[in-house]
């Protein structure tokens, strides 16, 4: 059947999961949004927006049910015309029907004036719903934060300095900036307890242990974890890091789907499972147990939100540890990481758009 042209003024249908924002859409039906199908839905305007990050074709629609003025985006390849508009938009309209159209004053002027708004909203689609823009709107309405480059840092969105020389001149330094700044010394890095010849003779444990900050396992994590352990075996230094051990071989490997494979009592096998068995350095009941108990702090939850404040103070000991233990090189370079997670009901749970893989956990 020949699809029915879209224009100004048409009727048509649609899943409501299509229609952006998307935000409104979970609003008004919050346990339908992703099933139900929107009728009599109004056709005003044809333009390009970006959706779901590239550029489409769409009608810029209105929703009965949502009488807010809201105006809604959908693609036209999710769209059905249910109810035809006297006036199609140019480019859907027969041929037949556009030299009716010319044939026809009142029918070439409403023509025009589809073409003439179908232009307007195009041009100013950056200016209205772009998507990007759209995205993090939607997310941050969510409740979810959003680290957005497109907004500038404050040291960027400073006035420039004025051009030391005159547009079009190339100036060759003599000195490096950073050399030449007072407050910058052209130190490497180093341990400050710990030269790096004794560093270079260390076995793998003791290197572990002197960037780790231990003395708050021993003053917090242990004594708060033993006071929720009922067996009476309480935690010692050496079997957390037994524990923290299984910890980092078990992330060494994809595809283990249970965990209690790696205790299994069946042989090691080429065809599934865990490819080691930790039962020789703990039991599964002590790693359950002490998973259940482990905590990592000894101080009171604060008066405001602090979504972090459960690990706040390991956070604290590890900087605490590297500013005094640490001091780096003249010329460091920051930077972030992304640990990809699809659930959002976890710590500092963020979208980063730039990213490959924008939710999850971003650490600096």
């Amino acid at each position: 059947m020949k699809r029915k042209a879209g224009g100004i003024g048409a009727v048509g249908s649609a899943k409501a999961r299509f229609f952006h924002p998307s935000a409104k859409i979970r609003e008004r039906w919050p346990n339908e949004h992703g099933t139900l199908r929107l009728s009599g839905v109004l056709v005003t305007v044809k333009a390009t927006h970006c959706v779901n990050r590239k550029q489409q074709i769409c009608y810029e629609c209105r929703i009965p049910e949502i009488d807010d003025g809201t105006i809604f985006v959908i693609s036209v390849n999710n769209f059905k015309v249910d109810e035809a508009a006297s006036t199609p938009f140019p480019d859907e309209a027969s041929p037949v029907a556009n030299q009716e159209t010319r044939a026809t004053p009142s029918q070439a002027q409403a023509a025009a004036a589809a073409a003439t708004a179908l232009q307007t909203s195009t041009a100013n689609v950056d200016s209205t719903l772009n998507d990007r823009a759209l995205e993090v709107a939607e997310l941050r309405q969510q409740g979810i934060e959003v680290d957005d480059d497109n907004e500038p840092a404050p040291e960027n969105a400073q006035p420039e300095a004025a051009p030391t020389s005159q547009v079009g001149d190339w100036v060759t330094p003599n000195v490096c900036p950073r050399r030449a700044d007072a407050n910058v010394s052209n130190v490497k890095g180093s341990w400050k307890n710990n030269s790096w010849n004794k560093i270079r003779d260390m076995e793998e444990l003791a290197l572990f242990r002197m960037c780790f900050p231990e003395q708050w396992v021993k003053e917090v994590l242990i004594p708060t974890t033993n006071k929720q352990i009922t067996s009476g075996n309480k935690l010692t230094l050496s079997e957390f890091y037994r524990y923290l051990g299984c910890h980092f071989y078990m992330a060494c490997f994809e595809g283990v789907s249970d965990r209690r494979m790696w205790w299994s009592s069946k042989p090691v096998s080429m065809g599934g499972g865990a490819p080691f068995r930790l039962t020789e350095f703990m039991s599964l009941r002590r790693f359950n147990e002490i998973t259940s108990c482990i905590r990592y702090t000894d101080r009171p939850p604060p008066a405001f939100v602090d979504r972090f404040h459960e690990v706040r103070q390991m956070i604290d000991a590890f900087n605490d540890h590297y500013a005094n233990e640490y001091a780096p090189s003249w010329l460091s370079c920051l930077d972030e990481s992304m640990n990809s997670w699809l659930i959002k009901f976890c710590l500092g749970f963020m979208s980063v758009p730039r990213k490959p893989h924008p939710p999850g956990n971003e650490y600096h």
